[in-house]
């Protein structure tokens, strides 16, 4: 079997290492698996780079089209809480690439910003696979719709957009989604619960075929390593209770609710031996924690990352709203403990009491209170790792997938 995975990226970002975990997970099950990217960031000979793909013409047209997204996306301002938006609106001949590869398969991923115009769906002569690495394929235009309900019906009036009404911007392209997704007649994978409610809610997704299937993760890579050397390698304090966050972007990300982890540790300055590691912050200076502070910044490789989960006590995630967060599996997979919101991605994975706590949605006291229990507890590491692997593991994300694709064929 041959499978095309299409993604922006194959390493940059979240949505972009789940994508290509499970390109790695399905070539160890001897599936034929091929990614095409925009931005190409591994050496993998399996990834496959769009420009590398495209002629003259083609190439030209593309960039039109981006130039034209972006143009309209800047003609239609959003409201300063407004996330990521994508229209796909502006064609290019992206599926005649796509053919070309003559997969059994096309499994598309995170294809926003115009990476896979709509009207090229069902020009792809192979059955559609589309995987929700966020809200973005059940709404009019955003990955993440906060409060907003809409998408349950059709979208307009829209509340991210300054210039709203009934036919804005947002009911334009549910339009042009409802009218691709028809004659594409897409499976879906949901990464978990939450987001598989959300789009047997939606109008776009609700009749669709949906699977819940989790992310994979490399067992062999992320698992529990020796705490003292760990701590020892970073060059963290052995004698410290340590907290860590990660900071991918979230710092001025109201979703991440970074504010109210803010909140939260703002109230945990007089609890004594506790300090605050940090990664991904490109401002550390916007952390201002109350807490004694340990930037590590940016690490890029999976094993410095198994070290870091290694090294602390708990891992935190204030998001508000995430569809999966890698973060919690490759924290939970080294046998740290985490702390989270209810009523997110987070929640699928996080099981209290026997790997974390899940607190009441932006209740920074509750957040408090659950960092300190998880702080106090005597954690079984082995326990946290075991349990995350068995529903979580390459080789079993993998079949699920292979599956999911021979049902389809």
């Amino acid at each position: 079997m041959k499978v095309l995975l299409l993604s922006i990226s194959d390493r940059i970002g979240g949505a972009a290492i789940g994508a290509y975990r499970l390109h790695r997970a399905l070539r160890k099950a001897r599936i034929d698996s091929q990614m095409l990217v925009l931005y190409k960031a591994t050496a993998d000979p399996t990834v496959h780079r769009l420009a590398a793909q495209l002629g003259f013409v083609a190439r030209a047209r593309r960039r039109l089209a981006e130039k034209r997204h972006a143009q309209r996306l800047r003609g239609n301002p959003r409201a300063p809480h407004s996330d990521h938006w994508s229209l796909n609106l502006f064609d290019y001949p992206i599926a005649e690439v796509i053919n070309r590869f003559a997969a059994d398969i096309v499994h598309l991923h995170w294809v926003g910003d115009n990476f896979l115009p709509l009207s090229q769906l069902p020009l792809v002569n192979a059955p559609l696979v589309c995987t929700l690495r966020d809200n973005w394929f059940f709404t009019g235009g955003c990955h993440y719709p906060g409060d907003c309900a809409r998408f349950r019906a059709s979208c307009g009036d829209c509340p991210q957009l300054l210039a709203g009404g009934a036919d804005d911007l947002s009911a334009k392209v549910f339009r042009h989604k409802q009218r691709a997704f028809a004659a594409a007649n897409m499976a879906v994978v949901a990464l978990g619960d939450w987001i598989a409610s959300r789009a047997r809610e939606s109008a776009l997704l609700g009749a669709a075929r949906i699977e819940v299937i989790g992310n994979a993760i490399d067992g062999d890579i992320f698992k529990p390593l020796d705490r003292a050397q760990a701590r020892h390698a970073l060059n963290l304090p052995q004698d410290k209770r340590l907290l860590l966050f990660g900071a991918l972007g979230g710092t001025s990300d109201k979703r991440k609710g970074f504010a109210h982890l803010q909140a939260a540790l703002a109230r945990l300055d007089d609890e004594a031996g506790i300090e605050l590691v940090v990664f991904g912050a490109r401002q550390p200076e916007a952390l201002e924690p109350s807490l004694p502070l340990h930037q590590v910044g940016w690490l890029r490789d999976e094993l410095s990352l198994s070290l870091l989960y290694s090294a602390c006590d708990v891992f935190a995630l204030p998001s508000l709203q995430d569809t999966s967060p890698k973060t919690v599996m490759e924290a939970l997979a080294c046998g740290t403990p985490c702390v989270a919101f209810a009523g997110s991605g987070a929640a699928d994975m996080i099981r209290p009491p026997g790997n974390g706590y899940l607190a009441r949605l932006a209740d920074s006291d509750d957040l408090r209170a659950g960092i300190l229990w998880a702080l106090s507890k005597d954690w079984d590491r082995a326990a946290l790792h075991k349990e995350i692997i068995a529903h979580y593991s390459e080789t079993s994300i993998a079949r699920q997938h292979i599956q999911l694709y021979q049902s389809l064929l």
